[in-house]
């Protein structure tokens, strides 16, 4: 979950997204993408796909940990 929410959050950036910019455009809300990022819960496959579908990135771009430290 750590790892998940540090990519996340990396690919949120990288699109000059703020938190509440991406619960705008994702409709899932701004603690429950806070939560995430920070590796406190679980998140769902359909939140996974839509994250990836408005970041416009591939969902497996979000499991790929190899450039986390």
């Amino acid at each position: 979950m750590d790892q998940f929410g540090r990519k996340l959050k990396k690919a949120r950036e990288a699109k000059g997204l703020s938190q509440e910019q991406l619960a705008l455009i994702t409709e899932i809300s701004q603690s429950q993408i806070a939560r995430t990022e920070l590796g406190q819960v679980n998140t769902s496959i359909s939140h996974v796909a839509t994250y990836a579908k408005k970041l416009n990135i591939d969902v497996r771009e979000l499991f790929d940990f190899s450039d986390l430290e």
